[in-house]
């Protein structure tokens, strides 16, 4: 009766296999469909490869034991090779850096083997962890524009969050990719070597796992790194991810999870370069009005009603698509911003990210400090802020003002609800703090959250001064999904085939221009007002390469895998506008840790040791950004390139890891006094 109930359970669980593997590529094929079109060829071969599949694991086919110990040294490989395949090909890897690969894969493979007893399930829970990573990483790939890197998993519940905002569709490649992985599925199913012998399961996990240790240990080294070949220039996540392969990249990323101390540092080191700007005080008079604002702030023991409000705005995927080139639509996409950056002041800023990680672009900000020096792909916000550290939040809260944070999303997000108040902020106003507000694909439309602004600034006491600092949600990403509360009324007019990623840039498109017409409404408002008033506005990054290749076609650029090109994708417009008058004046490329002095300027305020260090460092390194710097005459390098040159950025490295890192040891008035 025993084993009757066995067989009738060992049944039912092939059943339930072949339930899966069908529902696996159906579900496949599907999202292919949806984002390709059909195919009639690729949609036959998932369909009778399933049909297969199913009857191999329903028919119990096992495989004798020659048959099962080819299977164990080809199935790792097939893995690799699929896993490769989600986001380049195989071919782009060098042999030594193939081997690399193949040894994690192999060494993976044998320890789930001997932990647990058999082949067959050590395989198939070896195979589904690159099957499911390679998937997810594709998806981040396509919606952000770059790869998982390690501290992606601190920002699961961000990403978790928006991800009903994004449309989840393959390509027949990728579909193909999950069938692969699949049939490995079924073959480790059907093999038959098993370790009876718990002292032999005990030790042949314990070696793999020592074999995997060092694994771990070793590929962080720069001796392994420089051995088998492996890409260390920083270029983009992608390019390291495509040279390295994906299971070595991620891994090797491993080491960036902690800053190390940069050459040449120490306290003493740290106190001369600080002692060089140690004066704070404002560079120039920006203002250019005759109203008693022009000379606003010209030292620390000014009035503060004579003192402008300060309002920054980082605008979510706020970008200027035609620094790709001239295309046509339906009407002008952004024409206020563009005049006003021809009347205050205005420019180019290169950004660390494309796509997505928000919070960096807003940490850079904030900060002054600069991603270049911190781990690729990193998060700060999640990684590195975990006391209080002087910002622009705390420098306007030791002259007088309040401060407060704005972002009409969840607070949890990045960990803003923790970091802002490190920061010195007052306080943060999310998504619970809007009351039935008008919303755009979902998310809280630009209009609503300046008006959010303009609340903030009319609940102030008439002799306060406020800093308002916005973070928007609108043009958040996930533009081809379909949005009942809103259309696109902005049309690519020289485009005749409406392609789902056209219709998805129209969107973007027309979102820049919700978002254009409503900085006009905030800037009358502020401009009527008596009390003076600078706005900061920027975007944080352009959107995915879904948009960007369509404008990218449309302008016939071709791809260039040039330091120059790559950083076409990084560049957004920014803007400071002033209701007293400011000096046009355009910045025609500067990175966004500089921004924070350079809006302290234009309002005549008091600029920190920190930002007056920046203001110089700038007229030798406009950009200064996660990928690459550029020196004054315009030649962009990628970091490791020109050792010589790159020195020029050591004592910005020695203030940063100061600043962020080596908060014991830290002169919080050199960089903008601490946070109470």
């Amino acid at each position: 009766m025993d084993v009757q109930k066995e067989k009738i359970k060992f049944t039912k669980m092939r059943a339930a296999g072949a339930i899966i593997v069908t529902a696996a590529v159906l579900l496949a094929a599907g999202l292919a469909v949806k984002g390709e079109g059909m195919d009639v060829a690729f949609l036959a071969t998932m369909l009778i490869s399933a049909a297969i599949m199913d009857l191999i694991i329903l028919f119990q086919i096992q495989f004798g034991r020659i048959i099962s110990v080819i299977l164990c040294v080809l199935l790792p490989a097939g893995a690799f090779f699929a896993l490769e395949n989600y986001t380049h090909v195989i071919t782009d890897l060098d042999v030594s850096i193939i081997i690399l690969n193949l040894l994690f894969f192999y060494f993976l493979y044998g320890f789930m083997t001997f932990l647990c007893g058999s082949v067959r399930i050590g395989y198939i829970i070896a195979t589904l962890l690159p099957m499911l990573f390679g998937l997810a990483n594709y998806f981040v790939v396509s919606f952000r524009g770059s790869p998982i890197v390690p501290w992606d998993l601190l920002s699961i519940g961000t990403a978790a969050s928006v991800a009903n905002n994004y449309s989840f569709t393959l390509q027949w490649k990728q579909a193909l990719v999950v069938l692969m992985f699949l049939w490995i599925l079924v073959f480790a199913g059907g093999t038959s070597l098993k370790v009876h012998k718990k002292k032999i399961r005990l030790s042949g996990a314990l070696a793999f796992a020592l074999c995997l240790f060092a694994y771990l240990s070793g590929i962080q080294k720069s001796q392994v790194q420089s051995f088998f070949g492996m890409d260390t220039i920083l270029f983009t996540p992608n390019v390291l991810y495509r040279n390295n392969g994906i299971a070595a990249a991620f891994l090797g990323n491993l080491r960036f999870l902690h800053i190390e101390e940069p050459d040449g540092y120490s306290q003493a080191r740290t106190k001369e370069i600080e002692a060089e700007y140690s004066a704070a005080e404002p560079l120039t008079e920006q203002s250019g009005g005759s109203s008693a604002e022009t000379d606003v702030a010209q030292n620390t023991d000014r009035d503060l009603t004579e003192c402008p409000n300060v309002v920054v705005i980082m605008d979510e995927a706020f970008s200027d698509l035609s620094v790709w080139g001239d295309f046509e639509t339906s009407e002008e996409v952004m024409p206020f911003f563009k005049m006003m950056q021809e009347e205050a002041i205005g420019g180019e800023v290169y950004v660390s990210v494309k796509g997505g990680n928000t919070a960096n672009t807003e940490f850079e900000l904030l900060t002054g400090d600069s991603m270049a020096f911190l781990p690729v792909g990193s998060i700060p916000y999640q990684q590195y802020i975990n006391e209080k550290t002087p910002s622009v939040a705390s420098q306007l809260k030791s002259l007088g003002y309040s401060a407060t944070a704005i972002h009409p999303y969840n607070a949890s997000g990045w960990d803003r609800n923790v970091v802002y108040d490190l920061f010195g902020f007052d306080e943060f106003l999310s998504l619970k703090n809007f009351v039935s507000p008008h919303k755009m694909r979902g998310y809280v439309s630009d209009r609503a959250a300046f008006d959010k602004i303009i609340e903030v600034y009319e609940d102030k006491e008439e002799d306060e001064r406020k800093f308002i600092f916005l973070v928007t949600m609108q043009n958040h990403g996930g533009y081809s999904k379909a949005s009942p509360d809103f259309d696109s009324y902005l049309k690519l007019t020289g485009v005749k085939q409406k392609t789902t990623s056209v219709l998805a840039t129209e969107k973007y498109l027309t979102l820049m221009n919700e978002t254009d017409r409503a900085l006009q409404d905030l800037i009358l408002y502020f401009k009527e007002q008596e009390e003076p008033t600078i706005v900061l506005m920027f975007g944080d990054h352009q959107p995915s390469d879904y948009i960007t290749n369509v404008i990218q076609r449309i302008c016939n650029v071709k791809s260039e895998e040039t330091l120059d090109y790559a950083q076409q994708g990084y560049r957004v417009p920014f803007l400071i506008w002033s209701n007293y008058g400011l000096k046009h004046q355009y910045y025609d490329g500067i990175s966004v840790n500089y921004l924070g002095g350079i809006l302290m300027d234009a309002a005549g305020l008091p600029l920190s040791g920190y930002q007056k260090f920046l203001s110089d460092l700038m007229k030798k390194f406009p950009v200064v950004n996660a990928n690459v710097y550029r020196d004054s005459d315009g030649t962009f390098y990628s970091y490791g390139e020109d050792e010589e040159k790159e020195s020029g950025l050591s004592d910005y490295r020695i203030l940063q890891y100061n600043h962020l890192v080596d908060g014991k040891h830290r002169d919080d008035s050199f960089f903008g006094t601490s946070p109470n």
